[in-house]
């Protein structure tokens, strides 16, 4: 049985795995008896969970497409997926999903036209963009490597999923705004899971590159429209019946309202990932195609922050108005948990980074994707920090804070991969990402002080530390002749074990989970 086949079975298995997992949920949660911890660790693990399972299939997915398309189309594929993904998203979105829920969060009477105007918006922001996006990938036809048949009409069908994309934006940011993202999670794994299915039998099926990137681009756009219909279906069910509502003066108050955060949005896009677009500009799609394949490998990393912090801000939002005094306790207690899950990762992924990449797409990207990977990590004990951090001001509304320090990380990161990727290449990229997560800590330091927020700059040094430690410890172990995994998994439970008992993961916490561990076998045992 080849690996593809026992992939499919294992996706078949999770289909009455899934449906006794929500039978179990609505058996063991009782919302109305759930304290404020216990709330905020739902709305965060489980959509963690969730996002855990459909990365699982993605990267199942792309161990197939990296090697049915090789380093050249892959590295095409990737950059009118991060065009049309990643920027015409944000453009469309305008910002406006924080603004909902900071809305919806401090008024919940206003959650039902807030969506209705937010839809509108969204609507009317892809009819704007997607006639400039293909006017301007005209005009810059002859300053970029040309695009093949098949990547263009890929770009064209990525075009046409602004609509349904916009849509299950603005839901989901009605669910986050009700405490409810066990519902988004639950819709995340279903079209995950048919999506992985559909794809790997077309990308298997189609006998070119071309065609296997439209087909990419088919199951992407059914997937979202697949994905918009259903969180609108439970919202109906669940929440509230909304359609598209017209409010000129809350529409333009909310567009003004929202600009510093679609900055701020866009420019955490430039600097994460504009570093894509110079690496395909000077070296060809090969060399994106061998920094992708390192970055989805990293994309694991981010499944936890957007999720927590989701659970976080409605908190953050309330605190901030009604008790601030516990706002500075409630964030630090985020970014201790925070700090330890990025650098164990740091840890994991610095010692099997080979592995990983051999995994993911096979010898054709080792060594210098693997290269990159190792030195890319290093950016995510600062990125969880700051992310925490941009949601902390949003909530006390000094967003504009966030709109300079990322216009500082861009400049950083722009000015530095045009000076170096020229030489190094997707070795200069990756740690240009590490030292942009340090200007823009830097460039929001002066506005956290003045706020009072405190960030516990020696608590995540001293982590660091004991992070290398445990890096050279266990490539030691393995030239000593100690198995890789035996020795990794030595160290990240020391790593573990040294963080709690210098006490940087907080005892609430701690409690909590007990509480709910308890509390979930007793309610099944019923």
């Amino acid at each position: 049985m080849s690996n593809t086949t026992l992939f499919y079975v294992s996706m078949l298995i999770c289909i009455p795995m899934l449906a006794v997992a929500v039978w179990g949920w609505r058996r063991w949660w009782r919302d109305d008896t759930a304290t404020t911890m216990g709330r905020f660790l739902k709305n965060s693990s489980i959509p963690i969970a969730a996002n855990i399972f459909g990365k699982v299939l993605d990267l199942g997915f792309a161990a197939v497409t990296l090697r049915a398309l090789g380093p050249e189309a892959s590295g095409a594929w990737s950059f009118v997926a991060l065009i049309t993904s990643m920027y015409l998203v944000t453009i469309v979105n305008w910002g406006l999903n924080d603004l909902a829920v900071r809305e919806a969060a401090v008024n919940p009477d206003a959650a039902q036209h807030v969506f209705g105007v937010g839809v509108t918006m969204r609507w009317l922001m892809a009819l704007v963009v997607v006639p400039l996006t293909l006017l301007g990938m005209w005009v810059l036809r002859d300053t970029m490597p040309p695009l093949s048949w098949g990547t263009q009409i890929a770009l064209a069908i990525l075009l046409v999923h602004l609509w349904p994309a916009g849509t299950a934006a603005a839901v989901s940011a009605s669910f986050q705004a009700a405490q409810r993202m066990e519902v988004p999670a639950l819709v995340v794994m279903i079209t995950s899971l048919l999506r992985t299915m559909v794809g790997i039998a077309l990308v298997l099926w189609l006998p070119t590159s071309d065609t296997r990137i439209v087909a990419m681009g088919s199951v992407a756009l059914g997937a979202t429209i697949l994905n918009a219909g259903l969180l609108w279906w439970f919202q109906r069910r669940l929440l509230f019946r909304a359609g598209p509502q017209w409010d000129w003066p809350l529409m333009r108050r909310m567009w003004v309202s929202a600009v510093p955060l679609l900055l701020n949005s866009l420019l955490l896009t430039v600097f994460f990932r504009f570093d894509a677009i110079i690496l395909r500009s000077v070296a060809g799609d090969t060399v994106l195609g061998l920094y992708d394949a390192a970055y989805k490998v990293v994309s694991l990393t981010q499944i936890i922050p957007p999720y927590v912090v989701g659970a976080l801000f409605p908190l953050l939002a309330h605190r901030a108005v009604h008790d601030r005094a516990t706002l500075d306790p409630l964030l630090a207690r985020a970014i201790g948990v925070l700090q330890l899950v990025a650098w164990v990762g740091v840890v994991v992924v610095t010692v099997l980074a080979d592995d990983l990449i051999w995994v993911l797409g096979g010898t054709a990207y080792l060594p210098d994707a693997a290269t990159a990977l190792r030195v890319l990590i290093w950016y995510l004990p600062l990125s969880y920090t700051t992310g925490v951090v941009q949601y902390a001001l949003i909530a006390i509304a000094r967003q504009q804070a966030i709109t300079w320090a990322f216009l500082v990380g861009t400049i950083v990161n722009i000015g530095g991969n045009l000076l170096l990727i020229p030489v190094y290449g997707a070795l200069a990229a990756a740690a240009m990402t590490i030292a942009t997560e340090v200007a823009l800590l830097a460039a929001l330091w002066p506005t956290l002080r003045r706020e009072g927020i405190g960030v516990p700059l020696p608590r995540i040094a001293v982590t660091g530390l004991i992070a290398l430690v445990a890096v050279a410890l266990a490539l030691g172990g393995e030239m000593v002749g100690i198995p890789r995994l035996l020795a990794l998994s030595i160290v990240v439970l020391g790593m573990g074990a040294t963080t709690w008992r210098l006490g940087y993961v907080d005892a609430a916490i701690t409690d909590t989970l007990s509480r709910i561990g308890t509390g979930f076998f007793f309610r099944i045992r019923k």
